[in-house]
Protein backbone atom coordinates (compact mmCIF):
# COMPACT_ATOMS: atom_id res chain seq x y z
CA UNK A 1 0.00 0.00 0.00
CA UNK A 2 3.00 2.49 0.72
CA UNK A 3 4.39 1.70 -2.47
CA UNK A 4 1.52 2.23 -4.26
CA UNK A 5 0.76 5.94 -2.69
CA UNK A 6 4.27 7.14 -3.12
CA UNK A 7 3.76 6.12 -6.90
CA UNK A 8 0.60 7.88 -7.29
CA UNK A 9 2.35 10.95 -5.72
CA UNK A 10 5.28 10.99 -7.96
CA UNK A 11 2.95 9.87 -10.73
CA UNK A 12 1.16 13.35 -9.66
CA UNK A 13 3.87 15.29 -9.45
CA UNK A 14 5.14 14.42 -12.98
CA UNK A 15 1.95 15.00 -14.10
CA UNK A 16 1.62 18.35 -12.43
CA UNK A 17 4.68 19.69 -13.16
CA UNK A 18 4.37 18.41 -17.10
CA UNK A 19 1.17 20.85 -17.25
CA UNK A 20 3.16 23.87 -15.36
CA UNK A 21 5.62 23.62 -17.82
CA UNK A 22 2.52 23.63 -20.92
CA UNK A 23 1.22 26.48 -19.61
CA UNK A 24 4.42 28.30 -18.70
CA UNK A 25 7.48 27.29 -21.09
CA UNK A 26 9.69 30.26 -20.97
CA UNK A 27 13.70 30.49 -22.50
CA UNK A 28 16.02 27.98 -21.18
CA UNK A 29 18.21 30.41 -19.15
CA UNK A 30 15.16 31.24 -17.25
CA UNK A 31 14.58 27.53 -15.97
CA UNK A 32 17.89 26.06 -16.00
CA UNK A 33 21.60 27.19 -15.72
CA UNK A 34 24.33 23.62 -16.84
CA UNK A 35 27.82 24.16 -15.19
CA UNK A 36 28.81 23.68 -19.01
CA UNK A 37 26.84 22.54 -22.49
CA UNK A 38 30.66 20.96 -23.84
CA UNK A 39 32.59 18.48 -22.69
CA UNK A 40 36.05 18.51 -24.09
CA UNK A 41 37.86 14.65 -24.08
CA UNK A 42 40.69 16.12 -25.73
CA UNK A 43 43.13 13.15 -27.27
CA UNK A 44 42.10 9.99 -25.87
CA UNK A 45 43.58 6.80 -27.26
CA UNK A 46 41.04 4.08 -28.68
CA UNK A 47 42.50 1.47 -25.74
CA UNK A 48 41.80 3.88 -23.25
CA UNK A 49 37.88 2.23 -23.21
CA UNK A 50 34.52 3.55 -22.87
CA UNK A 51 34.68 7.71 -22.32
CA UNK A 52 32.07 9.37 -19.54
CA UNK A 53 31.22 12.75 -18.23
CA UNK A 54 28.81 14.87 -16.07
CA UNK A 55 26.29 17.93 -17.10
CA UNK A 56 25.34 19.28 -13.66
CA UNK A 57 21.54 21.00 -14.09
CA UNK A 58 20.48 23.51 -12.10
CA UNK A 59 16.77 24.82 -11.54
CA UNK A 60 17.00 28.20 -11.59
CA UNK A 61 13.30 28.92 -11.72
CA UNK A 62 10.58 29.56 -8.93
CA UNK A 63 8.65 25.98 -9.83
CA UNK A 64 9.90 22.09 -9.54
CA UNK A 65 10.85 20.82 -13.13
CA UNK A 66 11.98 17.40 -14.27
CA UNK A 67 13.83 15.96 -17.18
CA UNK A 68 11.09 14.02 -19.48
CA UNK A 69 13.91 12.93 -22.05
CA UNK A 70 17.45 12.62 -23.49
CA UNK A 71 18.28 11.35 -26.59
CA UNK A 72 21.49 11.23 -28.27
CA UNK A 73 22.88 11.78 -31.87
CA UNK A 74 24.26 8.38 -32.07
CA UNK A 75 23.80 5.00 -30.28
CA UNK A 76 27.31 5.00 -29.29
CA UNK A 77 26.79 7.84 -26.57
CA UNK A 78 24.18 6.82 -24.01
CA UNK A 79 22.85 9.27 -21.70
CA UNK A 80 21.81 8.51 -17.97
CA UNK A 81 19.93 10.68 -16.01
CA UNK A 82 17.40 11.05 -12.50
CA UNK A 83 13.47 11.05 -13.61
CA UNK A 84 12.78 12.71 -10.55
CA UNK A 85 11.64 16.24 -10.32
CA UNK A 86 13.95 18.57 -9.30
CA UNK A 87 12.73 20.84 -6.85
CA UNK A 88 14.09 25.08 -7.04
CA UNK A 89 17.71 25.68 -6.71
CA UNK A 90 18.11 22.20 -6.83
CA UNK A 91 20.87 20.22 -9.47
CA UNK A 92 20.90 17.04 -10.72
CA UNK A 93 23.71 15.43 -13.21
CA UNK A 94 23.32 14.03 -16.82
CA UNK A 95 25.70 11.65 -16.83
CA UNK A 96 26.94 10.61 -20.54
CA UNK A 97 29.39 7.54 -21.86
CA UNK A 98 30.91 7.52 -25.35
CA UNK A 99 31.38 3.98 -25.83
CA UNK A 100 35.21 4.81 -27.81
CA UNK A 101 34.80 1.57 -29.75
CA UNK A 102 34.32 3.11 -33.62
CA UNK A 103 37.76 3.97 -34.66
CA UNK A 104 40.51 6.50 -34.31
CA UNK A 105 38.78 9.28 -35.35
CA UNK A 106 37.86 12.90 -34.40
CA UNK A 107 34.18 12.55 -32.77
CA UNK A 108 31.52 15.23 -32.02
CA UNK A 109 28.28 14.24 -30.27
CA UNK A 110 25.48 15.85 -29.40
CA UNK A 111 22.74 15.22 -26.35
CA UNK A 112 19.28 16.45 -26.43
CA UNK A 113 18.19 17.26 -23.45
CA UNK A 114 14.02 18.36 -23.12
CA UNK A 115 13.40 20.08 -19.67
CA UNK A 116 9.33 20.63 -18.39
CA UNK A 117 9.26 24.38 -18.50
CA UNK A 118 11.98 25.27 -21.67
CA UNK A 119 10.51 26.11 -24.30
CA UNK A 120 12.95 24.90 -26.79
CA UNK A 121 15.63 21.55 -25.91
CA UNK A 122 19.21 21.92 -24.51
CA UNK A 123 21.54 20.36 -26.72
CA UNK A 124 24.59 19.40 -24.76
CA UNK A 125 27.94 17.98 -27.10
CA UNK A 126 30.95 15.76 -26.16
CA UNK A 127 33.64 16.25 -28.35
CA UNK A 128 37.71 14.55 -28.29
CA UNK A 129 40.08 13.18 -31.08
CA UNK A 130 40.47 8.70 -30.87
CA UNK A 131 44.31 7.93 -31.61
CA UNK A 132 45.44 4.47 -32.02
CA UNK A 133 49.22 5.48 -30.81
CA UNK A 134 50.00 8.38 -28.63
CA UNK A 135 50.72 11.35 -30.74
CA UNK A 136 53.52 14.37 -29.92
CA UNK A 137 52.56 17.98 -29.52
CA UNK A 138 54.13 18.61 -33.71
CA UNK A 139 51.41 16.51 -34.68
CA UNK A 140 48.35 17.27 -32.69
CA UNK A 141 48.85 21.12 -33.36
CA UNK A 142 49.99 22.14 -36.41
CA UNK A 143 49.07 25.65 -36.56
CA UNK A 144 52.32 27.69 -35.41
CA UNK A 145 52.00 30.83 -33.19
CA UNK A 146 55.91 31.57 -32.50
CA UNK A 147 56.21 29.39 -29.44
CA UNK A 148 52.44 28.40 -28.95
CA UNK A 149 50.69 25.99 -31.83
CA UNK A 150 46.44 25.31 -32.05
CA UNK A 151 44.91 22.53 -34.03
CA UNK A 152 42.86 25.46 -36.21
CA UNK A 153 42.91 29.04 -36.92
CA UNK A 154 39.18 28.89 -36.83
CA UNK A 155 36.66 28.22 -34.42
CA UNK A 156 33.15 27.48 -35.20
CA UNK A 157 30.45 28.96 -32.82
CA UNK A 158 27.19 28.51 -34.70
CA UNK A 159 24.04 30.08 -34.28
CA UNK A 160 24.01 32.33 -31.41
CA UNK A 161 20.52 35.11 -31.04
CA UNK A 162 20.66 38.44 -30.94
CA UNK A 163 21.57 39.98 -27.45
CA UNK A 164 22.73 36.33 -26.38
CA UNK A 165 25.86 34.72 -25.16
CA UNK A 166 27.69 31.34 -26.29
CA UNK A 167 30.53 29.64 -25.52
CA UNK A 168 33.14 27.43 -27.28
CA UNK A 169 36.21 25.28 -25.35
CA UNK A 170 39.28 24.78 -27.06
CA UNK A 171 43.01 24.14 -26.48
CA UNK A 172 46.57 25.60 -26.98
CA UNK A 173 49.74 24.43 -26.82
CA UNK A 174 53.04 25.60 -25.62
CA UNK A 175 55.87 23.84 -27.86
CA UNK A 176 58.76 25.60 -25.93
CA UNK A 177 61.20 24.44 -23.16
CA UNK A 178 59.91 27.09 -21.04
CA UNK A 179 56.45 28.56 -19.52
CA UNK A 180 54.94 30.75 -22.14
CA UNK A 181 52.38 33.48 -20.41
CA UNK A 182 49.56 34.21 -23.18
CA UNK A 183 47.65 37.28 -23.46
CA UNK A 184 44.60 37.64 -26.03
CA UNK A 185 43.24 41.11 -28.20
CA UNK A 186 39.96 40.73 -29.66
CA UNK A 187 36.85 42.55 -30.07
CA UNK A 188 34.75 44.00 -27.36
CA UNK A 189 31.90 41.08 -28.23
CA UNK A 190 34.67 38.37 -27.19
CA UNK A 191 36.32 37.45 -24.32
CA UNK A 192 38.93 34.45 -24.06
CA UNK A 193 40.15 32.92 -20.94
CA UNK A 194 43.44 30.30 -20.86
CA UNK A 195 43.94 27.76 -17.81
CA UNK A 196 46.56 27.71 -17.18
CA UNK A 197 48.17 30.50 -17.98
CA UNK A 198 51.13 30.56 -18.59
CA UNK A 199 51.34 27.60 -19.72
CA UNK A 200 54.01 25.02 -18.56
CA UNK A 201 56.62 23.53 -20.98
CA UNK A 202 55.51 21.52 -23.78
CA UNK A 203 52.13 21.14 -22.41
CA UNK A 204 48.45 22.22 -23.62
CA UNK A 205 46.23 24.41 -21.67
CA UNK A 206 42.52 25.03 -22.55
CA UNK A 207 41.05 28.03 -24.66
CA UNK A 208 37.63 29.27 -23.44
CA UNK A 209 35.80 31.53 -26.84
CA UNK A 210 32.61 33.92 -25.27
CA UNK A 211 30.86 35.57 -27.52
CA UNK A 212 28.16 38.11 -26.57
CA UNK A 213 25.84 39.75 -28.85
CA UNK A 214 24.94 42.05 -26.40
CA UNK A 215 28.20 43.86 -26.05
CA UNK A 216 29.09 45.98 -28.32
CA UNK A 217 28.07 47.09 -32.32
CA UNK A 218 24.76 45.15 -33.31
CA UNK A 219 26.24 42.43 -36.10
CA UNK A 220 23.90 39.97 -37.86
CA UNK A 221 24.29 37.48 -40.13
CA UNK A 222 27.83 35.87 -40.89
CA UNK A 223 29.95 37.20 -38.25
CA UNK A 224 33.72 37.27 -37.87
CA UNK A 225 35.82 38.10 -35.07
CA UNK A 226 39.57 38.10 -34.83
CA UNK A 227 41.62 36.76 -31.81
CA UNK A 228 45.52 37.81 -31.93
CA UNK A 229 47.65 36.04 -29.68
CA UNK A 230 50.63 37.88 -27.38
CA UNK A 231 53.45 35.89 -25.76
CA UNK A 232 55.37 36.84 -23.21
CA UNK A 233 54.76 40.08 -24.66
CA UNK A 234 55.10 39.88 -28.09
CA UNK A 235 52.17 39.73 -30.19
CA UNK A 236 52.04 36.86 -32.80
CA UNK A 237 51.22 36.74 -36.47
CA UNK A 238 48.10 35.09 -37.49
CA UNK A 239 45.81 33.97 -34.77
CA UNK A 240 42.14 32.40 -34.28
CA UNK A 241 38.91 33.60 -36.33
CA UNK A 242 35.95 32.67 -34.23
CA UNK A 243 32.89 32.34 -36.96
CA UNK A 244 29.61 33.03 -35.84
CA UNK A 245 25.56 33.48 -37.75
CA UNK A 246 23.50 35.91 -35.69
CA UNK A 247 19.70 35.41 -35.72
CA UNK A 248 16.96 37.58 -34.11
CA UNK A 249 16.07 36.24 -30.67
CA UNK A 250 12.34 35.52 -30.53
CA UNK A 251 12.60 33.40 -27.24
CA UNK A 252 10.40 36.23 -25.31
CA UNK A 253 7.96 36.49 -27.86
CA UNK A 254 4.18 36.02 -26.71
CA UNK A 255 1.80 33.74 -28.09
CA UNK A 256 0.19 37.27 -29.85
CA UNK A 257 3.25 38.54 -30.87
CA UNK A 258 4.05 35.42 -32.75
CA UNK A 259 0.55 35.33 -34.49
CA UNK A 260 1.15 38.57 -35.74
CA UNK A 261 5.11 38.70 -36.74
CA UNK A 262 6.01 39.15 -40.29
CA UNK A 263 6.03 36.35 -42.81
CA UNK A 264 8.94 36.53 -45.63
CA UNK A 265 8.42 35.48 -49.20
CA UNK A 266 10.30 35.81 -52.25
CA UNK A 267 8.77 36.22 -55.65
CA UNK A 268 11.29 33.67 -56.84
CA UNK A 269 14.06 31.77 -54.83
CA UNK A 270 16.90 31.47 -58.01
CA UNK A 271 17.66 33.25 -60.58
CA UNK A 272 19.19 31.51 -64.03
CA UNK A 273 21.31 33.28 -65.57
CA UNK A 274 22.60 31.08 -68.10
CA UNK A 275 25.98 32.32 -70.30
CA UNK A 276 27.42 35.03 -69.29
CA UNK A 277 29.92 36.35 -71.10
CA UNK A 278 33.53 37.01 -69.15
CA UNK A 279 34.21 40.51 -68.36
CA UNK A 280 30.71 41.73 -68.38
CA UNK A 281 28.46 42.69 -65.56
CA UNK A 282 24.86 41.62 -65.06
CA UNK A 283 22.33 43.50 -62.87
CA UNK A 284 19.88 42.05 -61.91
CA UNK A 285 17.01 41.89 -58.87
CA UNK A 286 14.31 39.87 -57.06
CA UNK A 287 11.66 41.14 -54.49
CA UNK A 288 11.05 40.38 -51.27
CA UNK A 289 7.37 40.28 -49.86
CA UNK A 290 5.74 40.36 -46.31
CA UNK A 291 2.46 38.23 -46.12
CA UNK A 292 2.16 39.18 -42.28
CA UNK A 293 0.79 41.51 -40.03
CA UNK A 294 3.49 43.53 -38.77
CA UNK A 295 6.70 45.33 -40.42
CA UNK A 296 9.35 42.80 -41.46
CA UNK A 297 12.65 43.79 -41.32
CA UNK A 298 15.78 42.51 -43.29
CA UNK A 299 18.79 43.21 -41.55
CA UNK A 300 21.56 41.79 -43.52
CA UNK A 301 22.11 40.12 -46.93
CA UNK A 302 25.54 37.52 -46.94
CA UNK A 303 27.09 36.53 -50.25
CA UNK A 304 28.38 32.97 -50.26
CA UNK A 305 30.27 33.18 -53.75
CA UNK A 306 32.48 35.24 -55.30
CA UNK A 307 30.51 37.08 -58.40
CA UNK A 308 27.79 38.80 -56.78
CA UNK A 309 27.54 42.04 -54.60
CA UNK A 310 24.16 43.27 -53.34
CA UNK A 311 23.55 46.61 -54.35
CA UNK A 312 20.40 47.80 -51.55
CA UNK A 313 21.01 48.89 -49.13
CA UNK A 314 20.41 47.28 -45.56
CA UNK A 315 18.54 47.21 -43.52
CA UNK A 316 15.40 46.71 -45.21
CA UNK A 317 11.99 47.52 -44.21
CA UNK A 318 8.71 46.07 -45.37
CA UNK A 319 5.13 47.34 -44.53
CA UNK A 320 2.65 44.02 -44.08
CA UNK A 321 0.89 43.39 -47.97
CA UNK A 322 4.19 45.28 -49.44
CA UNK A 323 7.08 44.56 -51.34
CA UNK A 324 10.19 45.30 -51.78
CA UNK A 325 13.00 45.00 -54.45
CA UNK A 326 16.50 43.67 -53.47
CA UNK A 327 18.88 44.56 -56.46
CA UNK A 328 22.40 42.97 -56.83
CA UNK A 329 24.70 42.73 -59.83
CA UNK A 330 27.32 39.97 -61.15
CA UNK A 331 30.23 40.66 -62.07
CA UNK A 332 31.97 37.38 -64.32
CA UNK A 333 35.61 39.73 -64.88
CA UNK A 334 36.63 36.28 -62.19
CA UNK A 335 35.97 32.56 -62.62
CA UNK A 336 34.59 30.86 -65.89
CA UNK A 337 32.21 27.53 -66.00
CA UNK A 338 29.68 27.17 -64.20
CA UNK A 339 29.19 28.93 -60.56
CA UNK A 340 26.80 29.44 -57.82
CA UNK A 341 26.48 32.08 -55.73
CA UNK A 342 24.39 31.77 -52.53
CA UNK A 343 22.65 34.78 -51.06
CA UNK A 344 21.54 34.83 -47.47
CA UNK A 345 18.68 37.07 -45.98
CA UNK A 346 18.29 37.29 -42.01
CA UNK A 347 15.23 38.54 -41.13
CA UNK A 348 12.86 39.27 -38.07
CA UNK A 349 10.81 36.33 -39.45
CA UNK A 350 9.87 33.28 -37.03
CA UNK A 351 8.82 30.94 -39.32
CA UNK A 352 11.87 31.70 -41.49
CA UNK A 353 14.41 33.93 -39.88
CA UNK A 354 17.08 32.87 -43.01
CA UNK A 355 16.24 32.89 -46.67
CA UNK A 356 18.22 32.07 -49.30
CA UNK A 357 18.39 33.18 -53.12
CA UNK A 358 20.31 31.58 -55.35
CA UNK A 359 22.04 32.86 -58.39
CA UNK A 360 23.20 30.46 -61.29
CA UNK A 361 25.09 31.17 -64.53
CA UNK A 362 27.75 29.65 -66.55
CA UNK A 363 30.41 31.89 -67.32
CA UNK A 364 31.65 31.99 -71.30
CA UNK A 365 34.76 33.80 -72.90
Amino acid sequence: MRKNAILLISVFLFCSVTALSQNTSQPEDKVVSFDTKTHDFGDVLITDGPLSCKFVMTNISNNPIVIHNVVSSCGCTVPDYDKKPIEPGKSTAIEVTYSNDQGPYPFNKTITVYVSGVNRPVVLKIKGEVHDRPKSLEELYTVRMGPVAVRSNTVSMGYINQGRRKSEDSEIANMTNQPVKVAVSTDEAVTVSITPNPIPPRSSARVKYVVNTGVGPKNWGKTVYKVAFTTDGKRQEGGVTLNATINDDFDNMTKRQIDRAPVIKLDNTYNELKEVKSGSVVRKSFKVLNTGASDLSVYKVDVDGKNTKVLTRMPLTVKPGGSATVDYSFDASTGDGETIDVLTLTTNSVSKPQVNFFITANIVK
